[in-house]
């Protein structure tokens, strides 16, 4: 009897292992040849099971499976021979029958190697020989060899491969196709078909899956420039106002200045001074302080203290329109109105080689020239305290969401959570954003039991913050930004059956009060982003882009995200 063989090869699913899933072996590949390749099964597949018999962890640990290393000694066991066919069940990793086992039928071939008429190795009795270029750069054989790699790593999925870039795997797969053309042309046959199925295989993961996106999807996209505007109005009428109040009293600030450590410069001294607009490049240095400077020579300018009480309110401004308004906001046109202070300034940048005497401003107020995509003005009125957390930062920036905010509910679920989520980035509203988040972390507590070994116990961390405040507004911006250039929508693709990673039964009793939460629970969920494409909108991976997101509760309470990072 001639020996069967799956010509399949597989690997230990150990993300099944670590996540208390069934015991399986992943397919990592099918070979051209197999009696599985029109079987249904496929690259990325968890094999379970096979023969009406589920796999234990022991069997998929020595390979004594489908495609593992120790599959002969199976098919011994089981009596199976070359021909016989052999049920195997499947564990489903994407789409929408993930998570459902399948049970698929295929056949255990003689494991043999082909010859042609001239006696080359050759793929099948009708396939090219290894040696053969048919006019190609280089031979069969290693063609195939690049075909294999590339189709391991796109044909096991966006969720498999890290950092996964469809449109750069894309552009891989594109030079194979001129090629398999001509192999079904020339060499009708098994070995062809094999190819053309991995071909298409992967023509239809990187392609993604088509989205229809309305107008009122892609309205976030243009609330920029509405909102620029908007702000911009009210920039010119809070200045016009402000203006108005001063009356007659603003000096426009002459240029050059008297030199005040040898002249009189007290004409100047307490007058309100309206300065030449400047830019974020218009600084100097010194070691432990930095100045705005207005004017272009080393004597007779004016400094503006960056590191005042009062330019604290620009700097709350600037952040919040870009939170708000225009995420690309790059550079700043600003004119400043403050009053001349009665001590001149004497500063040093010693990597200019510049020395500044000058009359030091204290700003009232500025009107900042946006220069992103959104170009706009907004007002930014200094003379009272300006809070990080105020809604009234710059004039006009308490209207942006008066017409309301994302509705974070409790009895939302991890779908829900993430779409009031990515809603928030869309509307600007980084408020309710960040109250996403968890507030807790699950954490590993170490300590040795009654016989000295080091056993790790579960702990609730109640003061975790997933995401501080400084870290936010790089995540927030990131974020903003992807979904202003390559990213137009998200959508929550997946999510898992919730398990238990912490269960306070199991933790230290030292270590919980009576009081204390019992049980936490999580889930992972997978996010698809919908870009643009040749022929509309189509789901995308890339490799600054994050698919995977977990989110947990405590008891019964509402689900938070936990994965601190952008979309």
């Amino acid at each position: 009897m001639a020996d069967g063989h799956a010509k399949v090869l597989t690997e230990i699913d150990r993300e099944a292992r670590e996540t208390g899933g069934r015991p399986a072996r992943r397919v990592v590949w099918i070979d051209w040849d197999s009696g599985f390749k029109d079987s249904g099964l496929r690259v990325g597949d968890r094999v379970v099971g096979d023969g009406g018999e589920a796999y234990s962890a022991e069997q998929v640990e020595k390979g004594d499976t489908l495609g593992g290393a120790g599959q002969s000694r199976r098919w011994d066991r089981l009596g199976l021979v070359a021909g016989d066919e052999l049920s195997v069940d499947v564990e489903r990793t994407d789409g929408e029958h993930a998570g459902e086992v399948v049970r698929l039928t295929g056949r255990l071939v003689e494991n043999r190697s082909y010859r042609d008429a001239e006696d080359r190795r050759s793929f099948g009795d009708d396939g090219p020989a290894h040696s053969e270029k048919d006019g190609f750069d280089y031979a069969w054989h290693p063609w195939y060899q690049k075909l294999q790699d590339l189709a391991q790593t796109v044909l096991a999925g966006w969720d498999y491969t890290a950092s996964f870039d469809s449109r750069r795997y894309a552009e891989r797969v594109e030079p194979f196709r001129d090629r398999v053309a001509f192999l079904e042309e020339r060499y009708p046959g098994a070995f062809a078909r094999a190819a053309r199925a991995d071909l298409d295989g992967m023509t239809a993961i990187v392609a993604g899956e088509p989205r229809e996106l309305s107008d009122e999807d892609l309205a976030y996209r243009q609330l920029g420039d509405i909102r620029a505007e908007r702000v911009t109005a009210a920039a010119e009428a809070a200045w016009e106002a402000f203006r108005g109040e001063l009356g007659d009293d603003v000096l426009a600030a002459p240029l050059p200045l008297p030199d005040p450590f040898e002249e009189d410069v007290s004409a100047f001294v307490g007058r309100v001074v309206e300065l030449p607009e400047i830019g974020d490049r218009d600084l100097l240095y010194e070691t432990t302080r930095s100045w705005y400077r207005i004017g272009g020579g080393s004597r007779g300018t004016y400094l503006i203290d960056r590191h005042g009480d009062e330019i604290r309110g620009l700097y709350t401004a600037s952040d919040h329109y870009v939170e708000k308004v225009d995420p690309l906001l790059d550079q700043r046109r600003i004119t400043f109105v403050g009053r001349v202070e009665e001590k001149p300034v004497l500063a040093v940048d010693a990597v200019k080689n510049l020395t500044a005497v000058a009359l030091a401003v204290r700003p009232m107020a500025a009107l900042v020239k946006a220069s992103g995509s959104a170009d706009g003005r907004f007002f930014v009125d200094m003379r009272r305290p300006i809070e990080d957390d105020s809604d009234d930062t710059f004039a006009g920036e308490a209207a942006l969401l008066a017409s309301g905010r994302p509705r974070l509910t409790p009895d939302l679920d991890p779908a829900g959570v993430l779409d009031v989520f990515f809603q928030c980035l869309k509307l600007g509203d980084m408020e309710t954003w960040m109250t996403c988040f968890a507030d807790w972390k699950v954490r590993q507590w170490y300590a040795r039991d009654d016989d000295g070994q080091e056993v790790a116990y579960p702990w609730l961390d109640r003061t975790w913050t997933t995401l501080n405040e400084r870290d936010a507004v790089s995540v927030w911006d990131r974020s903003r930004k992807f979904l202003l250039e390559d990213v137009y929508d998200l959508e929550v693709a997946q999510v898992s059956e919730p398990r238990v990673v912490y269960d306070a039964a199991l933790a230290l009793p030292e270590m919980v009060d009576e009081d204390d939460p019992r049980v936490v629970e999580e889930v992972q969920a997978l996010v698809d982003h919908v870009g643009k494409a040749d022929d509309g909108y189509r789901t995308f991976a890339g490799a600054q882009l994050h698919r995977k997101w977990t989110l947990q509760r405590v008891d019964d309470g509402p689900w938070r995200i936990t994965s601190a990072q952008p979309i």
